[in-house]
């Protein structure tokens, strides 16, 4: 048990480290581009540097295009939703709302309650007429015969 405690260590451990930063660069107006292990250091209108391999270079200030010591961060880009993408539709008509400045209570009305008996008693001071089933009514339901549903031959 402990060596596999022991070799999953170091595996989880490459999974948890933060990406590398990425050198710095130098890119001069020709195009070439360096990346550097250390700033470059500028003296009396001349630049050196040491690239990765190790080679060291001094060139005049007036070649050097510019000098990126670490790239800019990603900013998140914010969810906007797809127009056409059907399956957003209800957050496309909120976005659009709040664009507008809508705020509009958009859920079903609540159902009206029926009235019961005793309301219509004490609206109208007689009691509903009764339901009643017609005699057609009755007899069809009575003679109606019952069906079974039969299988489907595979």
């Amino acid at each position: 048990m402990k060596s596999i405690l022991l070799l999953a260590l170091p595996f989880c451990a490459l999974f948890a480290a933060p990406a590398p930063t990425p050198p710095p660069t130098l890119t001069l107006k020709d195009g070439r581009v360096f990346h550097l292990k250390a700033p470059p250091v500028t003296d009396r209108g001349r630049v050196t540097f040491t690239t990765l391999d190790g080679k060291t270079y001094s060139l005049e200030q007036s070649q050097v295009e510019s000098f990126v010591a670490k790239p800019p961060t990603p900013t998140r880009v914010p969810s906007t939703y797809n127009p056409q993408d059907s399956r957003a539709l209800g957050a496309i008509a909120r976005q659009e709302r709040a664009k507008t400045g809508k705020t509009t209570d958009l859920s079903a009305p609540r159902p009206t309650a029926r009235p019961t008996k005793a309301a219509h008693a004490a609206r109208t001071g007689t009691a509903p007429p009764a339901r009643t089933r017609t005699a057609a009514h009755a007899a069809a339901t009575r003679a109606a015969p019952q069906r079974t549903p039969t299988p489907a031959p595979h």
